[in-house]
């Protein structure tokens, strides 16, 4: 299990080479990795077009025909993630950094960092339940059936370059499925956040994981697409533009963005229920696609909705202040530069103006805006990377519409309300939660659908098996 401490003395700045597929390189072109108070964390190798399309082609050289499935070495690479010193770092060492570049507070990170080690172990199993119940993941175990013809579930192809964000440690289980099921995967990190992704590549290797099989590149901004263009499949995340740029393209699948949302019912607006949603708002930060951002209180022109945004602004402002009390913040430490962006971010919805607060680790927090708003604002679709929600009055006649074009919709209401079934029947809505929290996951729920219908299809294989 990994242990980090809420404080520790800053090390030696930190030099994160490319691991190619002949091993660790440097490269004259650097980028620096910067913690939210200015100070420099980490120099960056970045990898040249022309390396990253050598690394691609030899990768798809390099991938075997037929299944992979080798949960052991998913499980030993786990925990050496967990427990070894990596790249020159121990995993104290590791987590201390994460949390400066990502600026997620010391629990947060230890939760996420922990979360990922799940990611690695659990990839195959997770990958797996998106196969479809007809196709066996090898041949050669169809033609074993007794009418010795079945669905198989092959690759749609050999490489798959993976361009991250740094909002989340736990942005590589993607990435990691696809490795589970053969492709070859190149790893551009986050440049924000690159540390994670470098003791994953250390972590699989060490485990048995060829340099063929996983690499880790990062480049600058205008080569990450050179990264999504030459690889077979290509994932990486993003907001509306982002999605908008690979909208046209098969080939890449983008996550986010989220734009996540919970309902309240009349009848449910208890104090579990306001201890609920802030954990949904809140919870990572409140930087993950999956946070609500928008909320909508079932009011009959009661008060009830500025009933239910006091009662959440008061239970943010506690755990605001309560975390900043033991040294951790609910949001992300930022620098100035961006807590005065999101400030005004703020400010743009209507939104009261925000004063800055220093943290004593260096950098800035903002703190937790619960912001009413008219039904329709464009506030409900709104997300900012720290606790934010927009908060409108709902009826029963509005209906699914204002729910419409979310990652995640919880709804507190009755088990047996019909809104459930329109909830699950609109396409727009990705997931749908029932009283239970949109920031919720196993890991082996769908995300955006189950990963394996974008990597893998099925197709026939019919075989006369004995009876030749």
């Amino acid at each position: 299990m990994i242990v980090v401490h809420a404080t520790r003395p800053r090390q030696q700045v930190v030099d994160l080479p490319l691991l190619t597929t002949r091993g660790e390189r440097s490269t004259h072109e650097v980028e620096v990795v910067t913690g939210p108070d200015g100070a420099l964390l980490a120099r960056l190798s970045l990898a040249p077009p022309l390396l990253v399309a050598q690394t691609l082609r030899q990768q798809e050289r390099a991938v075997r025909p037929g299944p992979v499935r080798d949960p052991d070495r998913f499980a030993r690479a786990a925990e050496l993630f967990a427990d070894d010193v990596l790249g020159g770092l121990s995993p104290a060492e590791h987590v201390h950094l994460v949390g400066e570049a990502s600026g997620h507070g010391p629990a947060v990170t230890r939760r996420l960092t922990e979360a990922v080690v799940r990611q690695v172990a659990e990839a195959p199993a997770r990958v797996d339940r998106g196969r479809p119940h007809g196709a066996v993941p090898d041949a050669r175990a169809g033609s074993a059936a007794p009418e010795r013809a079945s669905g198989v579930w092959v690759r749609r192809g050999r490489t798959l370059g993976a361009v991250l964000s740094g909002n989340s440690p736990a942005a590589h289980n993607g990435w990691l499925q696809a490795l589970a099921l053969g492709y070859a995967v190149t790893v551009r990190p986050s440049r924000r956040e690159p540390f994670t992704a470098s003791r994953l590549v250390h972590a699989l290797r060490a485990a048995g994981f060829g340099p063929d099989e996983v690499t880790y590149l990062p480049t600058s901004q205008a080569v990450a697409a050179e990264v999504l263009r030459r690889a077979d499949l290509g994932l990486t995340y993003g907001g509306a533009d982002v999605a908008a740029a690979y909208a046209g393209d098969p080939s890449v699948l983008v996550g986010g963005p989220g734009r996540s949302k919970t309902l309240v019912r009349e009848g449910y607006r208890s104090p579990a229920v306001v201890t609920a949603v802030a954990d949904a708002v809140a919870d990572s930060s409140g930087s993950a696609c999956v946070n609500t951002t928008g909320l909508l209180v079932e009011d009959p022109g009661t008060g009830a909705t500025a009933s239910f945004a006091a009662a959440l602004r008061h239970e943010l402002a506690q755990r605001h202040d309560t975390a900043l009390a033991a040294g951790d913040h609910l949001g992300p430490r930022v620098t100035a530069e961006t807590a005065r962006a999101w400030a005004a971010g703020v400010e743009r919805l209507g939104g009261p103006p925000r004063a800055l607060e220093p943290h004593p680790d260096g950098g800035y927090v903002v703190a937790p805006v619960v912001l009413e708003v008219e039904p329709g604002s464009d506030a409900l679709g709104t997300e900012l990377p720290f606790p934010f929600v927009a908060l409108a009055p709902w009826t029963e006649g509005e209906g699914v519409a204002p729910l419409r074009d979310s990652l995640v919709v919880t709804a507190y209401t009755a088990p047996d309300d019909p809104l459930l079934d329109a909830l699950l029947d609109e396409p727009s809505v990705r997931n749908v939660h029932h009283a239970v929290p949109t920031t919720h996951s196993d890991g082996f729920v769908p995300h955006e659908d189950y990963l394996g219908r974008f990597l893998m299809s099925s197709k026939a294989f019919v075989t006369a098996g004995g009876q030749q």
